[in-house]
């Protein structure tokens, strides 16, 4: 038998494994003189509340190493005394110590970046894309957005990038975000319905991405944060396709380009003007209700209707 075997039967008070005497486990055993259970019930009695804590680390430091030894903890013990002396040893645990003992302990691989630095590196790369399949790899490659790191792909664009018309979404959906195709589920397939009955398919006629590349957690609305750090490819994804016009799908794509906070009801059905500084252009921009919104509401779907009759009068 090794020696680091035979002391921890030792320790553990396992004689009956190194002994041919047998042992009665079923006799309460009286405690040694040198562990702390004899030191508290032999203890003088002193008037003191059930919940009373008494340190046993600095005025018995032997007993207190004693037990750290055959407990092998090494965190000091606190005993939790009551009026008959029955409870001994509980040991309890710092919060503030075990999180700074965590804080040594892990090496910080992430440093803090401003969120101008995020959105510069962003704008950056997109301005370093001369085309789209090259906008699509930086998207791809860029990290500094949190989002990317729950998503399960990235979903940058789907349709004909050399249609008149471009359609921009919100952010991709759990369908989008397992196939990585933008409109790809109950209201994607709305949509398509909804501008196929004007004569646009994704395959000819137009072309179609999001505001976000990731998909929020819970589908929750982007944060602002979240927009802000996706906008210069956004920027640059609206200026290489170079679209007759923009249909903005739903109140979280029409404030991240527009800037309006108004409700879809007051906004949809008209075609403003948009000048932004990253096209040489003004562009006409069309705000529609988000098909999940009709799905929910299928009485607007008569308002949804005209608003595609519209558009189809403006595109002829």
């Amino acid at each position: 038998m090794s020696k680091d075997a035979l002391q921890f039967y030792i320790d553990n008070d396992l004689a009956e494994v190194i002994s041919e005497k047998p042992q009665n486990h079923f006799t309460q055993k009286q405690p040694a003189k040198e562990t702390a259970e004899y030191f508290l019930r032999t203890r003088p009695k002193s008037r003191c509340d059930e919940s009373e804590m008494v340190d046993l680390q600095a005025p018995q430091r032997s007993v207190l190493d004693i037990c750290a030894q055959r407990s092998a903890v090494n965190p000091p013990f606190t005993a939790v005394v009551d009026r008959d002396w029955g409870r001994v040893l509980k040991p309890q645990f710092s919060t503030n110590q075990a999180i700074s003992t965590l804080a040594q302990r892990t090496v910080m691989t992430e440093k803090f970046q401003p969120l101008n630095d995020i959105v510069a590196q962003a704008r950056k790369a997109a301005q370093a894309a001369k085309n789209i399949d090259a906008l699509r790899e930086a998207v791809k490659n860029f990290d500094g957005c949190n989002l990317k790191k729950m998503a399960t792909n990235t979903v940058f664009a789907d349709g004909n990038p050399n249609s008149r018309v471009m359609v921009i979404g919100e952010a991709p959906g759990n369908h989008e975000d397992l196939q990585g195709v933008p409109f790809c589920g109950d209201s994607g397939q709305l949509l398509d319905e909804m501008l196929r009955s004007i004569n646009l398919t994704r395959q000819e006629n137009f072309y179609i991405s999001n505001v976000i590349f990731w998909r929020p957690p819970g589908n929750r609305r982007p944060t602002d944060e979240e927009l802000a750090i996706c906008r210069p490819f956004v920027e640059r994804h609206i200026q290489l396709i170079n679209p007759e016009i923009l249909v903005l799908v739903g109140a979280t794509a029409m404030t991240a380009l527009l800037g309006i906070v108004e409700p879809v009801s007051k906004i949809r059905g008209q075609f403003m003007d948009f000048s932004p500084k990253f096209l040489a252009r003004t562009i006409k921009t069309f705000t529609i209700f988000h098909p999940s919104y009709l799905l929910r509401q299928p009485g607007k779907k008569k308002v949804a209707w005209q608003d595609m009759l519209a558009l189809e009068e403006f595109l002829k």
